[in-house]
């Protein structure tokens, strides 16, 4: 933060760095060796203090208990987004802090989309609910913000379609990662977290422990089919350590690299889409092939049903799926 540096990670050079009055150090690529590292830098300095009373007070505040409490991509998550909205506005005092501060920070670029904006929002009520119920501060200034409605992802692939964007990709690699998303219904962040030591191989499937997985309560399971499990396979022997799908290069998949190949095959279509489109379509084929609510809930990484009744409605505007259902039924 501009008053109280804080530790962050270059995903693109896998390091952990640290920006002191205005000169950047490296610090390590393991995050302990780089927080001990970052104490004995900051033990060199004297610290500046900042105003308890002011925003970035609270926004340090929050990120230490972050660092401390939550993983390391939540943590890098917020500092991009708090430090975004410290750079407009550096000394602004909790008193001071109305709605409109936030708006304006939101608005102040035009290439945002919604969905980036409902993160930005998220990210800075994130940090002041926190510190509410922490007892910094007693009351949320901007407790009754309104965010923009997310993006869209209840875009259903068809069979047909999928078979044409798998036509689109010339290299194995990227089709190895959309198939396993076709497949599975894996999350996005899954498919490019998995290792090999996720992989279960007498059972046949990906497992990751609470603490990897989403919310951090309970472990994820993810099945593989036929199909899935000759590319998981296929991996493993290839890459046994580290992150298990890869690039042509060799290199993990990241977000931004996948994001590109999209933006690719929408040169070619003209209709952008992402991982959780491969996701959504994965869940809405199942329950159409009558596969009940709890199995797909199960396989989806869902404790219940109750998400596939939210997300999933659009089945109810299939008249062919319901008579089926109905048919099943008799």
């Amino acid at each position: 933060m501009p008053r109280h540096p804080q530790p962050f990670f270059r995903k693109d050079r896998q390091l952990w760095y640290v920006e002191i009055r205005g000169k950047q150090y490296r610090l390590a690529k393991d995050r302990t060796l780089a927080f001990q590292r970052y104490h004995e830098l900051m033990a060199e300095f004297p610290r500046v203090e900042v105003d308890s009373q002011s925003v970035a007070y609270i926004c340090d505040e929050f990120l230490e208990w972050t660092s401390h409490n939550r993983s390391r991509a939540t943590y890098n998550y917020y500092l991009e987004r708090l430090q975004s909205f410290l750079k407009m506005h550096p000394d602004l005092l909790v008193h001071q802090l109305k709605p409109f501060h936030v708006q304006r920070w939101v608005d102040s670029n035009p290439k945002w989309t919604d969905g980036h904006k409902r993160g930005l929002i998220t990210a800075i009520k994130r940090a002041f609910n926190w510190a509410l119920k922490a007892g910094h501060i007693e009351q949320n200034p901007i407790m009754h913000l309104e965010k923009p409605p997310g993006g869209r992802r209840e875009r259903i692939l068809k069979e047909e379609e999928y078979a044409h964007i798998l036509s689109l990709v010339k290299d194995r690699e990227f089709r190895d990662l959309l198939t396993l998303a076709w497949e599975t219904g894996a999350r996005p962040q899954e498919l490019l977290r998995v290792e090999a030591r996720h992989i279960d191989l007498k059972n046949r499937r990906w497992v990751f422990p609470s603490e990897e997985a989403k919310g951090k309560r309970y472990v994820r399971v993810i099945y593989l089919n036929d199909v899935a499990w000759e590319i998981s396979e296929r991996y493993r022997q290839r890459y046994p350590h580290g992150k298990l799908l890869r690039n042509t290069d060799g290199n993990p998949w990241k977000p931004t690299a996948v994001n590109c190949r999209f933006n690719r095959i929408e040169k070619k279509t003209g209709e952008k889409l992402c991982l959780y489109n491969f996701r959504h379509t994965f869940a809405t084929r199942m329950l159409e092939k009558g596969v009940d609510g709890i199995t797909v809930a199960q396989l989806m990484g869902h404790r219940d049903t109750a998400m596939l009744g939210r997300v999933y409605q659009h089945l109810s505007q299939n008249p062919d799926f319901l008579r089926r259902q109905l048919q099943n039924a008799s």
